[in-house]
């Protein structure tokens, strides 16, 4: 690949990741350039199998998600994205089985799909967002393998907030992520779509259910920030704090729920990382933390963690 096309898929990542990810774009402001670059590039390469997934109808991707799984095992591709992925996965030594965890989860996800319990929501968030946080901590130079469960944890909170945010546009696609242990009735795509009153109240409150659970993963992934270096560890902390806001917004107005997708403001955002920068000058540094907390174990009572503890 010449430079000027390397800078421009550098470039196309870039506005994949602010265009698609403003949160975590604006988070993403406090790491050092090169550590942003390589986060746009992994966002990038995560939104095009995740797009690939999502495309309707169901399962006409399936094909082309084979195709690049076959790809990243034999460690070259043709195609620039997945190329730039290759590259990106052996400058910062990704473990391969992550990649196939992140994309066989999508080759999954391509149909429709309800959730029965908090089990099987676990194992789903941590294929699709978790595996992407353990790949952050290569691509930030995390040494300390007791890091790798609190990130897991972080990535299982952020994918539990995205989908009680996006209950509705899942049962467009014919999906339900919510849990049915932890619905007060069962409800169906269908009558999520039409606006059936009872089936979206007990929608709602599934989701505010499922934040309370999102919340013991936040709060077990803060115990973590002390492992990540300096350098991109308040990135990380305003992220979860922004991410975990887009929650307090959903539990506010049940009416306006429904009539928009659940967005924190500027100002609000401005003010959260203000009080994270506070609260850094109050209580210290997070490596004040490290070692005084075992992580709490039935928190991945779902997962394999051979999978992650290496």
């Amino acid at each position: 690949m010449s430079k000027l096309s390397r800078h421009q898929q550098l470039n196309q990542a870039k506005a994949t990741f602010t265009a698609n990810a403003k949160t975590f774009a604006l988070a993403a402001k406090f790491l050092p350039k090169e550590r942003y670059e390589a986060v746009a590039r992994l966002y990038a390469f995560c939104r095009k199998l995740d797009d690939l997934a999502d495309a309707a109808p169901a399962g006409v991707n399936h094909g082309e998600l084979v195709r690049i799984r076959q790809e990243i095992c034999a460690g070259k591709s043709r195609d620039p994205s997945i190329s730039d992925m290759l590259s990106l996965q052996r400058d910062f030594e990704i473990p391969t089985t992550l990649l196939l965890d992140f994309i066989d989860t999508l080759i999954e996800d391509q149909y429709p799909r309800a959730l029965g319990n908090v089990d099987e929501l676990v194992q789903f968030a941590y294929g699709v967002a978790s595996t992407v946080g353990l790949m952050m901590c290569h691509v930030f130079g995390v040494r300390d393998s007791r890091a790798l469960p609190f990130a897991v944890d972080l990535g299982l909170a952020m994918q539990m907030t995205n989908i009680a945010r996006d209950i509705l546009e899942d049962a467009q696609r014919n999906r339900v992520y919510v849990p049915a242990d932890l619905l007060p009735a069962p409800i169906t795509c269908e009558g999520l779509v039409r606006g059936d009153e009872a089936q979206r109240a007990s929608a709602y409150q599934g989701a505010l259910n499922l934040l309370a659970v999102a919340d013991e993963y936040y709060a077990s992934a803060a115990l973590g920030y002390g492992y990540l270096p300096r350098t991109v560890r308040q990135a990380i902390k305003v992220a979860a704090r922004l991410y975990q806001a887009i929650g307090e917004k959903v539990a506010e107005n049940e009416a306006t729920y429904w009539e928009r997708r659940t967005v924190v403001s500027s100002e609000r955002k401005c003010l959260l990382i203000t009080e994270l920068l506070l609260k850094r000058m109050r209580d210290g540094s997070s490596t004040l933390l490290i070692g005084k907390f075992a992580h709490r174990e039935q928190l991945h009572q779902a997962l394999d963690r051979r999978r992650f503890s290496a």
